[in-house]
Formats: structure tokens, sequence, C-alpha cells
């Protein structure tokens, strides 16, 4: 049986999360997925883009249990995270995709993010019922004027509350999870809140998390705060591990990269046409992982100026080691080195 709260305790260190990647990456399939239930959402933060070219909609259930199937044909996934662009809740189906998911046994840990505006107590009710691993709620601000100009909304008492009460419930309930974990992402708007934020909720939600700021793909022309950029500064670029295990579904079974790609510029397959193991085994990904370790990364639109990487372990020269060509890869397994 796994302890999640002691994977939430593990994922903070850097040099466990290399290990892991090291043991666990396959080029049969891969160990972790996001699986985006719907791109609508009820806020316009000023650290996500939302003017999105691609199209607005919600997952079929459908295609959210032939991903399952699919994926528990590999084994369990470290990680199912259920969501991306916009805010989960919006699907009237979520709690029941992540009891699937959870019936299945499809991953050691079903997460996913929401900005709990919508987690209302029947919702959290259902989300506890559920059998949910981790709710990760982004309240981004401590004050309700810093609130305001990073959510553009006003409702963080609603958000504060609901956390308290979903909290409560899951006492009320006797449940040890979904184990939540509230977030403040580190931007120039509130990085004089961080410390005030962690006091304020240290002893309420089992985890605070310290998001780490990025400017999605180039989109975003904010700059990082002081102590971000200055351990930034003189770091040489790297292949970004996402690219070995991570890929994400949109809503309408498209493919990409990764969590970054908000206008679908990095579509490497569509699951409605062909399995997602074809897809990771395919060439399409495959160019886009040569390209980072040919540090070409111009060559690739989605890559060229984003940031993300810089949020990823750097296990540049074990990846260099095990990126063998396809026709070598037999088994789908990395080769013991």
């Amino acid at each position: 049986m796994i302890n999640i709260k002691l994977v939430e305790q593990l994922k903070r260190f850097h040099f466990v999360r290399k290990m892991v990647l090291q043991k666990k990456i396959s080029f049969d399939f891969p160990v972790r997925l996001n699986i985006e239930p719907t791109n609508y959402c009820n806020l316009s933060c000023s650290m996500c883009p939302r003017e999105l070219n691609r199209s607005f909609g919600y997952m079929d259930i459908y295609i959210f249990q032939k991903i399952i199937n699919e994926s528990v044909l590999y084994g369990k996934r470290l990680i199912i995270t259920i969501n991306k662009d916009g805010e989960p809740l919006l699907h009237p189906e979520l709690p029941q995709m992540i009891k699937y998911a959870k019936d299945k046994k499809a991953a050691h840990k079903i997460n996913f993010y929401t900005n709990g505006i919508l987690l209302t107590e029947a919702k959290s009710s259902e989300l506890i019922k559920s059998g949910l691993d981790t709710i990760h709620i982004s309240i981004d601000a401590f004050t309700k004027e810093t609130y305001k100009k990073v959510k553009n909304s006003q409702k963080l008492e609603v958000v504060e509350e609901n956390v308290k009460r979903l909290v409560a419930l899951k006492k009320k309930l006797q449940s040890k999870t979904p184990l939540v974990v509230v977030k403040i992402i580190q931007t120039p708007d509130t990085q004089n809140e961080i410390k005030p934020f962690i006091h304020k909720w240290k002893g309420i939600a089992d985890f605070v998390e310290i998001g780490e700021y990025h400017n999605w793909d180039g989109t975003l022309n904010g700059t990082s705060p002081p102590n971000l950029k200055n351990l930034l500064e003189g770091t040489d670029r790297y292949p970004c591990t996402f690219l070995w295990y991570n890929p994400v579904i949109l809503w309408d079974g498209r493919v990409t990269t990764c969590c970054v790609d908000y206008q679908g510029k990095g579509i490497i397959g569509d699951i409605k046409e062909e399995t997602l193991a074809e897809i990771w085994q395919g060439d399409t990904l495959q160019r886009i992982r040569d390209a980072h370790l040919e540090n070409n990364y111009d060559s690739i639109p989605l890559c060229s100026n984003c940031q993300f990487w810089r949020c990823e372990v750097n296990i540049e020269k074990w990846l260099r080691k095990v990126n063998f060509p396809r026709k070598d890869r037999n088994s789908g397994k990395v080769p013991a080195l």
C-alpha cells in the first residue's frame, strides 16, 4: 500500500525525483499521465494564458475510460493528474472519472489542481467518496487585494471556507484522503505573501506548495521573482524531462507533449485514431526528444521560448544513454546501464 503522504513529501526532493524517473521511465508506455477533463475555466488568472486558439469542450467519459483501460494493461501509473488547462470541477462527471480510475487501480496516486471556487459541500463529499488521493488548491494569495490582482476575482474568502470545510468533511467521514495541498505561485505580486501564506495554512492543509513561475511557451511576458531569477541565471538549458515520462491527453482525445502546451502546438497523436502506446512509441515524439538531446530547441515551436524545463529535474546524461533508436527498443524497457 503506497503511503500517499510520504509520496507528497518525497516528491519535493529533486534527487528523489531523479532516482524515481531513472528507474521508472519506459519507452513502452508513459509512467505518468495528464488527462484534461475540460479547458473551460471560471477564472482568468494573471499567470495563465486564456486566449486559446483551440476549441473548448468537455471530455467524453468514454474517452476517459478508454485511456484508463489501455493504461492498466501496462500496470499502474505513478500519478494520473486529471486536469490541464481549465477548471476540472466544471466537468459534471469528474467524481465518476476519479472513481473509475481508482476502481481500476490505474495509478498509485490520482490528483488534480483546482482554484477551489466550485468546491461546494456536495462536491467535496463526492470527491472524498471517489477515492481521490490528493487535491491541489491554487489559492495564490494571502490578501484579498493580491487575490483580486492575480486571480481577477473577489472570492478569496469563498475559497478559504471551501478548503476548511473539505478538511472538516474528511474528519467527519473518517477519511485520510484526499490530501489537501494549498498552493501559491511565486510571482512579483505574491513574493511578499509567501511566508504569511505558509504560516496561515500549515496547520490546516496537509501540505503548502510553493509553485515556480514560468512563462508557458513564451506567451506570458511577466518576469520571475528576484530570488528565482537569481537562481536560474547562468543555468544552461537541458532537455525537458517531461518528454520522456508525462504526455497530456486533451479533452478531445488529441495527445500533446506537455502541460505547457495550452494551444495544442505539440500534438503527437490522437487516441481516437491510435493507441496511446503507439503514440508514445511513435516517430513524432521521438523526433522531438532527439531535437532536445541535440540542443536544437528552436526547431520545436512549442519549446523554443519555454521556461518550463527549469521546473523539471535534469537527467540529461542518463537520457543520452537510454534514448536509443526505436528499432532497438524491443521490449520498451530501459536497458540496464
